[in-house]
């Protein structure tokens, strides 16, 4: 009885053992299908198919939408079968479009500077230009509210060539930078605020001035940010003389300010 039961477990196991075979190989042989597809067409055709894959729109909850690993698939073989091709110089502009389509900003930022490096005299460098502003953008709205990527956009705004000053792109990336002048010039007033509260002026000083170097025409016109400039001079310097000429200038300057009565006191 213990011998029947021994075998038919025996058997039972086998049949599993061999189910599970056979299922991986049916997935194995589909997986291998599936890349021989994807292998095949010339450059051109592969290249439409990245393009069309990438730009792929998302129409259900699920379903649908851009197939990364198909895309991998197709960039690598367009790079391996034409190493050489016009359509291969887009590689990383590829998967600089992947990267921001899947809100992994800092590294399309990464990948459309690589893109801009290396293909100098492409004619799709303005398109990579505004996407490493648009990406920054992105970033300037985390909730960590790191400056960084605002200081970013406004540094490279000062360096745009001629062809991009004209291109289509322009008027956007206007946008996003005066977005990131605002942005740091609040971030610098909430910064300074802070230090202020904790009675550490020269920091809160310190914070002004350095957004002076990156938006010096914000600063000196905010009649908050020079307000605060002036109570931390006040509580840094010794030269009474020096406080009451600036809250002068600055009741000329920002008549309407509601801190004037603030500076009366200092």
């Amino acid at each position: 009885m213990s011998l029947t039961l021994k075998s038919l477990g025996n058997i039972i196991a086998f049949m599993l053992f061999r189910l599970i075979l056979s299922g991986f190989l049916i997935f194995s042989f589909s997986s291998c299908t599936g890349e021989i597809t994807i292998l095949k067409g010339t450059e051109k055709e592969l290249y439409d198919s990245i393009i069309e894959e990438i730009n792929k729109e998302r129409k259900y909850l699920i379903l649908g939408g851009t197939d990364y690993k198909k895309v991998e698939h197709l960039v690598t073989t367009l790079q391996i079968r034409y190493p050489y091709s016009q359509y291969t110089r887009e590689v990383y502009l590829f998967q600089g479009d992947i990267s921001y389509k899947r809100k992994r900003h800092a590294t399309a930022i990464r990948h459309y500077k690589e893109f801009v490096k290396n293909q100098i005299n492409h004619p799709k460098i303005n398109y990579a230009t505004f996407k490493i502003f648009d990406s920054y953008s992105k970033l300037i709205k985390n909730t960590d509210k790191d400056i960084g990527p605002a200081l970013d956009v406004i540094d490279a705004y000062r360096s745009l060539s001629d062809s991009y000053l004209n291109s289509e792109f322009m008027e956007a990336t206007t946008t996003i930078y005066n977005s990131a002048r605002k942005f740091v010039l609040k971030r610098t007033i909430y910064i300074s605020r802070f230090y202020i509260q904790k009675k550490e002026f020269e920091s809160a000083y310190s914070r002004i001035e350095n957004a002076n170097v990156a938006i010096p025409d914000l600063v000196q016109n905010s009649y908050e940010a020079q307000y605060l400039k002036i109570l931390c001079m006040s509580k840094i310097e010794d030269d009474d003389s020096l406080i009451k000429n600036l809250i002068n200038a600055y009741k000329i300057k920002f008549p309407k300010s509601p801190f004037l009565d603030d500076l009366s006191e200092i």
